[in-house]
C-alpha cells in the first residue's frame, strides 16, 4: 500500500479524491444540521435530505456509464466537482428555505453520480502496474476513515464557526479536487471504445450493449445477483443502526460516539484485511465469506445486549467492531471484481450499472428498515435480517452461479 502513496501519478489522485470525500463528509452532516433545527418536521427533512443525496446515483447511475466511456474521465470529474462547488456556494442563500435548498441537494447529487462513476472507471488507468485489490482497499479506508472524522470536522465547524463557512470550505474542497486532477494526463485519454468506432453507437444502444456485456461475464452476472439481498440488509441495518445503539442500547452521547468509531474502525479494518484474503481465497469466496461474517454479526445483536448486563459497555463496541468488519470487507471483493472482469470498453456502463443497482436497493432496504422497525421492533428487524442473510451467503457458496474455471482458485490482479 505504501508503494500506492510513493506513486505521484496515484498520490495526486488520492489527494484530490481525498479533498473530495472530506467536503462531502463535512457538508452531510451539516444539511442535517439545518434542516433539523430550521424545519418544523425535522424527521421528514432529515429523511429527504438523505433521499435526495442517495437518489440521483441509483436514478442515473446507469445513464451516466456510456459518458464515461466516450468522455475522457478528467472532464467528467474536474467538471462534477467545479458545479458541485458553486451549488455549494449557492446553498448558502437559501439555507433557510426547505424545498430550495433539497432542490441543490439533488443537483449536487447528480453531480456526486458523474464523478463516482468516473472515478471509479478510471481506477485501471491510475494504478497501472499496482494491485487493483491494494488500490480498492486504500480508497475503501480512506473512504471510512473520512466518514468518521468529517462529521466529527463538521460538528466543531458548526460549534466554532457558522453554516456559511462549512459551505465555502465545501466548496473549496471541490475547487482543490479539481485543481488536482486537471493536470493529470493520464485522465485525458480517450476511452477505449472511441477509438473502436462505438462513440457513434446511440445512447439507447449503448446502454443495451452495456447490459448485455455485463450481464455476459459470468463473474459479473454472479455479482449483481448477489447485491440485491446484501444491499438491501445493508439498508435496513444503517436505517436501525443509529436507533439500535441510542434506543436499544441506551448509550449515552460519549458511547454513542465510541459505538460509531468502532464501528468506523471495523470497516477500515475489512478494507486493509482485502487484499491478502482476495490473494489467498479469491474474489468469490471472500465475497460470501463477508457475507456470512455480517449475517452472523447481526444475529449476535441479542447476545450482545444480554452481554451489556455483565461487561457494560465493551460488548456493544466489540459487537459494533464485528459488523464493520464484515461491512468493510464485503467491498473489497465486489470493487475487485467489477475493476478486473469488466471489459475495458464496457468499464464505465458497467460500473453505473452495478452502481445503480447497489444504491437503489439499498434505499429499498433503507424504507424497509423503517417498515420492518415499525412491525417487529429495531432490534428484532436487524436480527431477522441476518436470519434471511446467513442462508443467502450458504446457498450461494454451492451455487453454480458465476462459478467458471477462472473462479474455481483463488483470484489475484496485479
Amino acid at each position: 500500500m505504501l508503494e500506492l502513496l510513493k506513486d505521484r501519478t496515484y498520490l495526486r489522485y488520492w489527494l484530490a479524491v481525498v479533498a473530495s470525500f472530506l467536503g462531502d463528509a463535512i457538508t452531510k452532516i451539516t444539511l442535517i444540521y439545518v434542516v433539523a433545527t430550521g424545519t418544523s418536521n425535522p424527521v421528514l427533512y432529515v429523511s429527504l435530505v438523505v433521499i435526495a443525496q442517495l437518489l440521483p446515483s441509483g436514478v442515473l447511475g446507469a445513464f451516466v456509464g456510456p459518458l464515461a466511456d466516450r468522455v475522457p474521465a478528467r472532464v467528467l470529474m474536474v467538471g462534477s466537482d467545479l458545479v458541485r462547488a458553486v451549488l455549494a456556494l449557492l446553498m448558502i442563500a437559501v439555507r433557510d428555505s426547505p424545498l430550495p435548498l433539497l432542490a441543490l441537494i439533488l443537483l449536487s447529487g447528480i453531480g456526486k453520480a458523474v464523478f463516482e462513476t468516473a472515478r471509479i472507471s478510471a481506477v485501471p488507468l491510475i494504478v497501472r502496474g499496482h494491485s487493483i485489490p491494494t488500490a480498492v482497499a486504500l480508497f475503501q479506508s480512506t473512504n471510512h476513515t473520512l466518514n468518521l472524522v468529517g462529521p466529527a470536522m463538521g460538528g466543531v465547524l458548526l460549534a466554532l464557526g457558522s453554516v456559511p463557512v462549512v459551505f465555502v470550505l465545501d466548496a473549496a474542497s471541490f475547487v482543490i479536487s479539481a485543481l488536482l486532477l486537471f493536470g493529470m494526463a493520464v485522465l485525458k485519454e480517450v476511452p477505449v471504445p472511441a477509438a473502436a468506432g462505438v462513440a457513434r453507437e446511440s445512447y439507447g444502444r449503448s446502454l443495451r450493449v452495456g447490459l448485455g456485456g455485463v450481464m455476459a461475464v459470468p463473474s459479473l452476472r454472479f455479482l449483481s445477483v448477489v447485491l440485491v439481498p446484501v444491499m438491501l440488509a445493508l439498508g435496513l441495518f444503517s436505517t436501525n443502526l443509529n436507533t439500535q445503539l441510542l434506543s436499544g442500547f441506551r448509550l449515552g452521547a460519549f458511547d454513542y460516539g465510541l459505538a460509531q468509531a468502532a464501528f468506523g474502525a471495523g470497516s477500515v479494518v475489512g478494507a486493509l484485511a482485502g487484499p491478502p484474503l482476495v490473494r489467498r481465497a479469491g474474489n468469490r469466496r471472500l465475497l460470501i465469506g463477508a457475507i456470512a461474517l455480517f449475517a452472523v454479526s447481526l444475529l449476535l445483536l441479542d447476545p450482545a445486549g444480554r452481554l451489556r448486563d455483565g461487561l457494560g459497555v465493551s460488548a456493544v463496541l466489540v459487537w459494533c467492531l464485528v459488523a464493520g468488519l464484515g461491512s468493510g470487507l464485503f467491498q473489497v471483493p465486489v470493487a475487485n471484481t467489477l475493476l478486473s472482469d469488466l471489459p475495458a470498453e464496457l468499464r464505465g456502463r458497467g460500473v453505473g450499472l452495478l452502481n445503480a443497482l447497489m444504491v437503489n436497493f439499498m434505499i429499498i432496504g433503507v424504507v424497509l428498515g423503517g417498515v420492518a422497525a415499525d412491525l417487529a421492533g429495531i432490534g428484532r428487524s436487524i436480527v431477522l435480517t441476518g436470519a434471511v442473510l446467513l442462508p443467502v451467503a450458504l446457498l450461494l457458496a454451492v451455487s453454480p452461479l458465476g462459478r467458471t474455471r477462472a473462479t474455481a482458485e483463488p483470484e489475484a490482479v496485479s
